[in-house]
């Protein structure tokens, strides 16, 4: 079978975005009598990825953050049609992956951007599928991310699935650990030595279940545990009720890093899993029981409605407060009665959980596709 639900940017975005904060010596506040000018790269500065004159390819710019003026004398940088990036700890080298084409994510190049010169260097690492993440570790020596694995048809693309590093200072590439060719990571987190991975096994017969997987590598010794999450659904399952008897299922996922947990929350059903990074071992999946007590203010929450796919789908998402005390939980269910119908969006309501007892604080009749709390935790804004 076909793996129609491999995820990943098909069309370019036509929103400005921006990317990364170089860090360099703290710019200083403009007076009132002395207009700033543009910014040298010894300052603070942005790098804004937008969309070129052609339409048809995005462009970097460094740029002062408090005016959006070109920084003088640096030159504007293609990121190609899309792109994948993540900044180092210490905010001096940005790495991203890009792509010359947005139909099959085919010829993408690791390239890495030195943030105070401004300056982009190829690799020789290239990409024939979509990657949705990157990692350096704390150090910043090294990059990380998880290569999924060929497509039914395509055995030749991505023959060899698993975690990567790509050393900075060596140039070079090596594979970490193995994983399944069938695995299709949704999520991923980098806690220390240890990189977890969330996701299911495609292919095989459509079944009414088909169980999340995470997988703990540990980077330094490259040794894999795999765990199940039985009665956590993920993937492509059996839904008679839909036009075509297949049902998309996204679980939640929620990391807590400073706490080395994740939360895997089902999509459909109101069960949690906790897995501790640390030690590889899972708590759960847990039913989230009600409580009498409500949470005391969930502030600010907006919701959009979200556009009917092409296939039935339940997708839920999930935050953690800083404090890890509390896990927020949201999502649609959208059901597709044939083709030629509109499908029917169900709010999935807005669960506030206690992550200590795994008990509901609170519910309200509110969602949405992404969740995000302000810094000091006080605002829950729900997309």
């Amino acid at each position: 079978m076909a793996r129609s639900d491999r995820s990943g940017p098909r069309v370019l975005l036509g929103a400005a975005l921006v990317l990364a904060l170089a860090a360099c010596a703290p710019m200083p506040p403009a007076t009132p009598d002395r207009p700033s000018s543009a910014p040298s790269v010894k300052s603070s500065a942005l790098v804004l990825v937008d969309v070129d004159g052609s339409g048809m390819a995005l462009r970097g710019r460094l740029v002062d953050p408090r005016t959006l003026i070109d920084v003088a004398g640096k030159p504007v940088l293609s990121f190609g049609h899309n792109y994948t990036a993540v900044t180092a700890p210490d905010g001096r080298t940005l790495a991203a992956v890009l792509w010359p084409g947005g139909s099959a994510n085919r010829g993408g190049v690791l390239h890495v951007f030195d943030l105070a010169s401004w300056t982009d260097r190829a690799t020789a690492v290239t990409f024939d599928d979509h990657v949705s993440q990157l990692f350096f570790a704390p150090d910043g020596r090294q990059l990380y991310w998880v290569r999924p694995g060929p497509m039914a048809g395509e055995p030749m693309m991505n023959p060899d699935p698993g975690v990567y590093r790509y050393d900075l200072a060596s140039d070079s590439q090596s594979r970490v650990a193995e994983l399944p060719a069938a695995f299709l990571p949704l999520s991923a987190a980098l806690a220390g030595e240890r990189l977890a991975i969330v996701g299911w096994t495609t292919g095989g017969k459509i079944g009414p279940s088909r169980n999340t997987e995470v997988y703990v590598v540990d980077l330094r010794g490259g040794t894999v545990v795999k765990r199940e999450l039985a009665g956590v659904r993920a993937g492509q399952v059996q839904d008679l009720a839909a036009f075509d008897d297949v049902r998309n299922v996204m679980p939640a996922v929620a990391w807590d890093l400073p706490r080395s947990r994740a939360f895997v929350v089902d999509a459909e059903q109101d069960r949690v899993a906790i897995v501790d990074l640390a030690s590889a071992t899972v708590r759960g999946p847990t039913a989230i029981r009600p409580r009498r007590s409500l949470v005391d203010r969930i502030l600010d929450l907006i919701s959009t409605p979200a556009a009917a796919k092409a296939q039935a789908s339940t997708q839920r998402v999930a935050v953690v407060s800083a404090d890890g005390r509390r896990l927020y939980v949201s999502g649609l269910r959208i059901d597709l009665p044939s083709a030629d119908r509109e499908g029917n969006v169900t709010p999935l309501d807005l669960l506030a959980v206690d992550t200590m007892d795994l008990a509901e604080i609170g519910r309200m009749d509110v969602a949405g596709t992404d969740l995000a709390l302000t810094h000091d935790g006080q605002r829950l804004l729900i997309l």
